[in-house]
């Protein structure tokens, strides 16, 4: 990663009957996702606009785009190299109740490019929001791999910071990669096949997943927000601390919830040939599976046939760290095995 960061950057259209294309299609990245309501209110938006001061402080120099859906100033603001774009409050205000959200950055060198800092802002409009069944609105923010290895605690920091802002329902943090904004489509099949195997990568797009998640949360990962309403569905903190041991898991309060920290760094779980399953994600993620949605929508379907994770294989990817009860005990002994958090690793509040 330190000599070689190019060699982090796929070619688009790969697994497509297109093949490679000359372009970004994905970076691999840290990402962290955060689903909230109410982002026709005034208050939430400019709690979207302190999260974004705060990511800025750090990615500020990476951003090299900005992409924006139906925004009021008509399409010419769609796409706009970041070096011209007006401040987000400014763009923020402009917006009616019944306006969307929608703010995607990217730091992609050319507008087609993938790259690994990322902030999209994805908010319901207020007829939405009152419909009640429109899901909720997300927000989703990455670092590079390097940048998280060589700043330990920074992403756990971000994304307890955000959900504090944003009066978190629930969301989740870890491996990722970040697809084209331009060409989602095309980069959907490898984005599959590399979900299918590695078990501690995300699959989806923001706003895709933000239509069912109202219903309960997508996934665990390394870290993991629920808010307490939630929590106390599958026990509360009493339940929390006696299956998730401290010197493994560590826990944040975030005002409305608690983010769970699982081991020290992000795992991203490789398809085993045995089965096996890291504890420090099958633990979190048979806890909080009441109250897992029963369906995500990850993916579209392909005119190309390619791999895509979309009925059977998207229920699958939802379930791919389930287990049967009865392995539960094996589990928590194989948890003895594995990674304890350092010092290093985790906040100073945990």
């Amino acid at each position: 990663m330190r000599e070689h960061p190019e060699k982090l950057e796929f070619p688009g259209g790969l697994l497509t009957k297109k093949g490679a294309q000359s372009y970004v299609g994905s970076v691999p990245a840290i990402a962290g996702t955060l689903f909230f309501a109410d982002a026709h209110l005034p208050a939430v938006r400019e709690a979207i606009c302190k999260c974004f001061d705060e990511f800025k402080d750090l990615a500020g120099e990476h951003l090299t785009w900005l992409f924006r859906e139906d925004p009021p100033e008509g399409r010419s603001a769609s796409k706009l190299a970041y070096e011209n774009t007006k401040p987000m409050r400014t763009m923020m205000a402009a917006l009616e109740p019944d306006d969307a959200v929608s703010f995607h950055y990217t730091s992609g060198k050319r507008v087609n490019d993938a790259g690994p800092w990322e902030f999209q802002a994805f908010g319901l409009q207020d007829w939405c929001a009152k419909a009640g069944d429109r899901g909720l609105s997300g927000l989703r923010f990455s670092f590079p791999l390097l940048f998280v290895e060589d700043n330990p605690r920074a992403f756990q920091a971000m994304f307890v910071s955000f959900a504090k802002r944003l009066r978190a329902i629930h969301g989740y943090g870890g491996y990722s990669l970040n697809l084209s904004a331009v060409k989602y489509d095309e980069n959907q099949a490898f984005e599959a096949v590399i979900a299918s195997k590695l078990l501690g990568f995300d699959a989806g797009i923001l706003v895709s997943g933000a239509v069912k998640s109202h219903t309960g949360i997508k996934t665990v990962s390394w870290l993991t927000a629920v808010n307490y309403e939630l929590l106390e569905k599958v026990g509360g903190m009493d339940k929390l601390r006696s299956e998730l041991p401290m010197d493994w898991f560590a826990t944040y309060d975030y005002g409305d919830g608690v983010v769970i920290q699982s081991g020290p760094k992000p795992e991203a779980a490789p398809l085993d040939e045995s089965g096996a399953k890291p504890a420090l994600l099958v633990l979190p993620n048979m806890l909080f599976k009441p109250i897992r949605a029963p369906h995500y929508r990850l993916h579209f379907a392909s005119a190309g046939s390619e791999f895509r994770l979309i009925g059977l294989a998207a229920e699958e990817w939802l379930q791919r760290l389930d287990i049967d009860d009865d392995k539960l005990l094996e589990y928590k002994a194989q948890l003895l095995r594995e990674p304890k958090l350092t010092k290093n690793s985790v906040l100073p509040s945990a």
